[in-house]
């Protein structure tokens, strides 16, 4: 234990801005308590860029919290030391956060960096790092492909939430903003990547593996791109769409399998985040009420509705029937599907994905895991089309599940290995795809649910959730995008085959 006067004098060793910090940080909290230290209102901005998909960039910075917003912003110890410059350029650069609390407090090992203008971007968790000599410090590299003018959003990361923070603060440290955040920030220079304007194929990186792309904003493009189905096809009032850069994807719902001719039964396979895709968006697509009724009617009952099968079927124009099945996942995949035998017989494809029940898992240990499942299912069902999603983020900011093992830097390990036990299952002989969930969620926490799952399934969240995050359920319509995509491109293939076979 350090006595009073050892104590006092590290206090003064900080320096006397950061003195000066510390001590009134108490009466920061206090004002938020009261809702908000306001920090003064931006201007409307209208920045001209040159080449690639943009034009003339109008963005009215947001001014209050991008993750709740009928609340007010809280902010905690940290801040961006040196300052933010005004201005960057499309070449990297390290930005440097300090923390003015005890690095054994509340001092995180990473943060969250977001910046919204033209489109959305996040550097990767590989772009982070702890300082090894100061534990007070973490630098973050950013590299903005597209210029334009953004607000630089920022959140600590914590790979253990403080739960006596987070349980006894009407605004908890998890959800608090590094200071002087949002901050304005202009992104100069030619745009890094050059954007492809054709169809996804089976054979991009959209469904083998990573996804390259990002957030768009719609009101950045040139008038001549704005007209283009890949942006016409998505609601009028969505402010962002994901495209990925290699090629453009329209958007689609559910009703697209009447275009099918090879798919006879969907089997979506998974934990809740699956479930909520399947019973929010799925289901009201193709029931004859545009309702989620039947089995995906919302009771807030494990064994009536959270784990419980769900099964439809649907009746295509031309009188055909196509089954869709949705089985919950939880801690033992492999055991629960092979308790499948003799209840779904031959699907013809196959979603899948496991992440949240599984994240207490090493990384090893969820590998093992992930691989028993998908190989027994290549046993159960060899003639199916699978498509692996990668885990969904979390956004702590909302909510923290650390405690369930479920931090950003766990869902990051399992996207990771995911690539490689899809190439393996692909050896194997697997006709396996890819959908990057994880890419499409990471820098939208604004699109998200309670900070894990992304849909609104609840009717009662209908209530207020949308007043909080009105772009809640954006980041699984764009997963479900490429879902379909995929499906539609591979019955192609297989009637191509079908016809020669036929020749």
């Amino acid at each position: 234990m350090k006595s009073k006067s050892q104590h006092s004098t590290m206090m003064m060793r900080r320096g006397p801005i950061k003195l000066a910090l510390l001590l009134i940080f108490p009466i920061i909290y206090l004002l938020h308590r009261h809702q908000e230290l306001r920090f003064p209102a931006f201007r409307k901005i209208n920045i001209a860029i040159g080449g690639g998909l943009f034009s003339n960039v109008q963005q009215t910075p947001m001014e209050n919290n991008l993750v709740a917003q009928n609340e007010g912003i809280s902010r905690g110890p940290w801040v961006i030391d040196p300052p933010l410059p005004s201005q960057i350029t499309t070449k990297p650069i390290t930005i440097r956060f300090r923390c003015l609390w005890h690095a054994s407090d509340l001092c995180p090992k990473r943060y969250i960096v977001l910046l919204r203008g033209p489109t959305i971007y996040s550097p990767p968790l590989s772009a982070i790092k702890r300082d090894g000599g100061d534990p007070t410090v973490v630098t973050v590299k950013i590299e903005v492909p597209q210029p334009g003018h953004y607000q630089l959003f920022a959140w600590p990361d914590f790979d253990a939430c403080p739960h006596h923070w987070k349980d006894n603060m009407q605004y908890p440290i998890n959800r608090g903003q590094v200071m002087g955040t949002p901050a304005m920030l202009d992104v100069t220079g030619q745009p890094t990547i050059v954007d492809a304007l054709g169809p996804c194929t089976l054979f991009s990186s959209e469904a083998t593996g990573r996804s390259h792309g990002r957030w768009i904003a719609k009101s950045g493009l040139q008038s001549k791109y704005r007209k283009s189905e890949w942006v016409t096809s998505f609601p009028e009032k969505q402010e962002y769409i994901y495209q990925p850069y290699e090629c453009k994807r329209r958007h689609t719902t559910a009703a697209v399998i009447k275009e099918t001719r090879s798919v006879s039964q969907i089997l979506f396979i998974g934990d809740s985040v699956l479930r909520g895709a399947f019973c929010s968006q799925v289901w009201p697509q193709l029931s004859p009420s545009s309702v989620a009724d039947g089995s995906c009617k919302f009771i807030n009952d494990a064994k009536l509705y959270h784990v419980a099968p769900k099964d439809m079927e649907y009746i295509t124009p031309d009188k055909r029937t196509i089954e869709l099945s949705f089985r919950f996942m939880d801690d033992r995949p492999a055991e629960r599907l092979a308790g499948l035998k003799g209840n779904i017989s031959s699907p013809s494809h196959i979603v899948a994905n496991l992440g949240l029940w599984l994240a207490p898992l090493k990384v090893d240990q969820y590998e093992a895991a992930v691989t028993e499942f998908l190989e027994r299912m290549y046993e159960m069902y060899p003639n199916a089309t699978v498509i692996w999603r990668t885990t969904t983020d979390v956004a702590p900011m909302i909510n923290c599940f650390s405690d369930k093992g479920m931090t950003r830097s766990t869902i990051y390990e399992q996207r990771e290995v995911s690539f490689d036990i899809v190439k393996a299952m692909k050896s194997k002989g697997m006709q396996i795809y890819m959908v990057d969930g994880y890419a499409m969620t990471a820098p939208r926490p604004d699109a998200a649910n309670d900070g894990r799952h992304w849909v609104i399934e609840s009717p009662e969240e209908y209530n207020w959730l949308p007043k909080s995050r009105p772009s809640a359920n954006d980041a699984e319509a764009a997963i479900l995008d490429g879902v379909w995509d995929i499906i539609l491109q591979d019955d192609q293939k297989q009637q191509k085959q079908s016809t020669a076979l036929w020749r």
